[in-house]
């Protein structure tokens, strides 16, 4: 846990974030300063599953949030704001209690549903999302199902434990995890499903037990937040036309604001949080997941991105490991590695699945491109990959942009407490907060030479892209 006595005894937003392999809180300042911070990595599960324990769900969230409160005076924490990964739903019946583990939206199990849902709707939001595993349950485990009273996303199973309330938090109404007609066309039951509140809104207070439980002051106001994308959109201050995020997790994801919806059925495009701009989004499925992945059969115990002096037959990788969206939304797609030979080494294979994370992310910003959309400004990154200084020096040279890095790579965090400083009226709206509270650190530009070698590469792998098509 890491504790800053600069700012002790001002009033703190509580900020947690369960992450998709790392779950982390932080007490944060209005004025943006993290003066508290503790993580918690979960222990995982079957590669072939995607599921959380909802135990350790509990686990984390105590020892996260005792060690903050040991590190500050807890009576200045004065809101608290839960965001999290992606599709993941937990059941929960009448008693309160859950009645299986949380299902992800990478679950091999749930593949067959998505890829059902997408032959029925053009609404990539919701048919790749939160509905298909609400339909596994309800084909695969009907007595679950039958016995579901809400179902929950992550982040608001955490926010349930907190307050007792049975919610649904979303960003805004543009990417809401499910409405009336989606879950009546998929054939479930509209009652299984909480009612939404929008960020920002409050949804309770910490109760009696939550107090008790997780060291807490009782009756702290809990709001609602949406998915942890949204967060990071917010903790970036992408909030303007043509201002942008990357986000580097276990999964990864370019988001442009934009002022006009984008129609491609390669992207996502929805209505923004801020009144009158649209979210232009490419999405890789497995990002940081390809790099633990390739960690783990080569041996390694970390990240580590061997440093690039030469382009010498270069291996291209197609990041592909759990199927993909940006541009295929195919959950059936695999990876592949095209070019090894005998004279290439452990480290150039490591370099190579970077290489096609950051290619696949090139591949994001070109079609948003086609589009009649640009990015003008520096792309703000986040996210583990922005902790590696190589890594986004190698992000600028693959594609051309520019790329910036925050005050802290957890943007997410950082965007909780924006919407907290707005909540509790230190600030009119959500733009002034984060002009003040997000801060840029370091800049990256690109080297000329370094991106028109990758150009050559980027092509080939197009080339490459497009004849594989028809195998997935």
């Amino acid at each position: 846990m890491a504790v800053n006595n600069e700012t002790k005894g001002s009033a703190v937003f509580l900020c947690v974030d369960a992450g998709t392999t790392r779950f982390k809180a932080a007490a944060i300042t209005k004025k943006g300063n993290i003066v508290a911070k503790s993580e918690y990595y979960y222990s995982g599960s079957k590669e072939q599953y995607h599921e959380y324990s909802v135990i350790e769900f509990i686990e984390a969230l105590t020892r996260t949030l005792k060690r903050i409160v040991t590190g500050i005076e807890k009576k200045y924490i004065i809101a608290c704001g839960i965001t999290g990964h992606g599709p993941t739903l937990i059941p929960i019946d009448r008693d309160r209690k859950p009645l299986s583990t949380g299902v992800g939206y990478l679950d091999e199990r749930v593949k067959k549903y998505v890829w059902l849902l997408k032959g029925k709707k053009t609404d990539r939001i919701t048919s790749t999302m939160y509905i298909p595993i609400a339909l596994f349950f309800k084909e695969e485990f009907p007595d679950i199902y039958n016995n579901t009273y809400k179902f929950l996303q992550a982040f608001d199973y955490l926010a349930f434990l907190l307050t007792g309330e049975y919610t649904a938090s979303s960003s805004s109404s543009g990417i809401k995890p499910w409405d009336s007609a989606s879950l009546d066309q998929a054939g479930l039951d509209v009652d299984k499903f909480p009612e939404i509140h929008y960020m920002g809104e409050k949804i309770g207070h910490v109760t009696p037990w939550a107090s008790r439980t997780f060291g807490l002051p009782q009756r702290i106001p809990v709001f609602a937040v949406g998915v942890d994308f949204a967060a990071a959109l917010v903790g970036t201050n992408t909030l303007a036309k043509g201002k942008s995020c990357e986000r580097s997790g276990s999964s990864g994801g370019i988001n442009l604001c934009w002022d006009k919806p984008v129609k491609d059925n390669r992207l996502l495009s929805y209505e923004h949080f801020i009144s009158g701009l649209w979210n232009v989004a490419g999405i890789t499925s497995t990002s940081g997941k390809a790099i633990d992945w390739i960690n783990k059969i080569i041996g390694l115990s970390e990240f580590a991105l061997p440093e690039k002096r030469n382009m010498r037959n270069e291996i291209i990788f197609f990041p592909y490991l759990k199927g993909e969206r940006t541009p295929l939304w195919n959950p059936y797609a695999k990876g592949i590695f095209y070019g090894l030979t005998t004279q290439h080494t452990k480290e150039d294979l490591i370099f190579s699945v970077y290489l096609g994370i950051v290619l696949s992310l090139r591949d994001c910003i070109e079609i948003i491109e086609e589009n009649r959309c640009s990015f003008h400004l520096p792309i703000v990154t986040t996210g583990w990959g922005a902790k590696n200084d190589l890594f986004v020096q190698l992000k600028s040279d693959v594609t051309g942009k520019s790329f910036t890095k925050m005050q802290s790579e957890d943007a997410e965090l950082l965007g909780i407490a924006i919407i907290l400083a707005t909540s509790t009226g230190y600030y009119d709206d959500l733009t002034a907060a984060a002009e003040h509270i997000a801060r840029e650190q370091k800049t990256f530009l690109p080297d000329a030479e370094w991106f028109k070698n990758y150009t050559e590469v980027f092509q080939q792998y197009k080339s490459l892209q497009n004849k594989l098509f028809e195998h997935y």
